[in-house]
């Protein structure tokens, strides 16, 4: 796979984790989550790392090739995962 293609893997892949994670992190009558906290967690990290990487990719193919449309808005989804990940993960630790 050419590195070049990686934003567009990188929004497939946190568009299917973010409704996991958002779903999973729902609290039951019981006072349980849905998916046990420590596998939300593994997931929401590796979607930020993967989402932070589809911004770096992005971003510097961006700045070589210039702007297209359809890679720039891969690359500005993967930037809005990356923050939405990062609030959920914040959201998610317990304190």
């Amino acid at each position: 796979m050419k590195k070049i293609n990686f934003p567009y893997l990188a929004f497939a892949l946190c568009a299917t984790f973010m409704p996991i994670v958002i779903i999973g992190s729902s609290v039951g009558e019981d006072g349980q989550r849905a998916v046990p906290l420590l596998s939300l967690l593994v997931m929401n990290e590796f979607a930020f790392f993967i989402a932070a990487a589809g911004v770096y990719i992005g971003v510097q193919h961006i700045k070589s090739r210039g702007l297209l449309s359809l890679y720039g808005l891969a690359t500005i989804c993967c930037a809005a995962f990356l923050v939405a990940f990062t609030l959920l993960g914040i959201e998610l630790w317990p304190l």
